[in-house]
């Protein structure tokens, strides 16, 4: 059985500020498959929670299923016009976001794509690995939505979700930006470890415990994670 489970949460400083979560999550589930999306509006732009929030909602209409159906450049291009015509304006710059998706079917396949930082891992056929490569972009300025037009700068890949613990997760860079990279392996089973044992509220929940506990203090960064695994047979 493939299960989900994800969360978000303000950061302390914008929640301090009345700001908006600039981080924005799409979770949804369908015949025994999952899509997930979570997306970090760039905290320079203006509009960027709306852009945020758009590109989940729209990436859940163009990515779930084309993701399968077609090549990830002509799903990505068709997502990338989706997101620009539903902008409220005629300047996507003020709403750049990143964006990560996750579309897994019911028999454990998987296709993911990202854009700009945040940080995706996973553990197919009990391999684990990290797709999220440096960041790039001229005077560290991340690649985003509204900001980036390139195909290059878009990663993607594909796998089965075979075993027991095999899974996905997607986080935005408020909680990728303090893990250690020799770690990543046991912070990812941990969560998942945690997360099969819980029903999907509860798991929300615990994750939602945990990103507000997060031990970095006073920080603005939003926290934003979320996870598609297969469960224990």
């Amino acid at each position: 059985m493939i299960r989900a489970t994800a969360a978000t949460v303000i950061g302390p400083s914008h929640e301090a500020q009345g700001g908006p979560n600039q981080d924005a999550l799409r979770l949804r589930g369908s015949q025994g498959g999952w899509f997930l999306a979570v997306a970090d509006g760039l905290g320079s732009r203006p509009l960027s929670h709306v852009g945020s929030r758009l590109a989940v909602r729209v990436a859940e209409k163009c990515l779930r299923r084309g993701l399968f159906e077609r090549s990830p450049r002509e799903a990505i291009q068709d997502f990338y016009r989706a997101w620009l015509t539903a902008l409220p304006s005629n300047d996507p710059s003020s709403m750049a976001t990143t964006i990560l998706a996750a579309s897994v079917r019911e028999d454990g396949r998987c296709s993911i794509v990202q854009l700009g930082d945040g940080l995706v891992l996973y553990r197919a056929g009990g391999d684990f690995g990290v797709l999220t490569g440096d960041r790039a972009g001229f005077a560290n300025e991340t690649a985003a939505l509204g900001v980036t037009r390139s195909f290059g700068a878009w990663q993607h890949t594909s796998f089965v979700l075979s075993q027991p613990r095999d899974g996905v997760m997607l986080m935005t860079d408020g909680l990728a930006d303090d893990l250690v990279p020799e770690r990543l392996d046991g912070f990812f089973d941990r969560l998942i470890g945690v997360a099969a044992k819980r029903s999907r509220r509860n798991g929300k929940r615990w994750l939602a415990r945990q990103l507000r506990a997060w031990p970095t203090p006073l920080h603005a960064d939003d926290k934003t994670v979320g996870l598609i695994f297969r469960a224990d047979r």
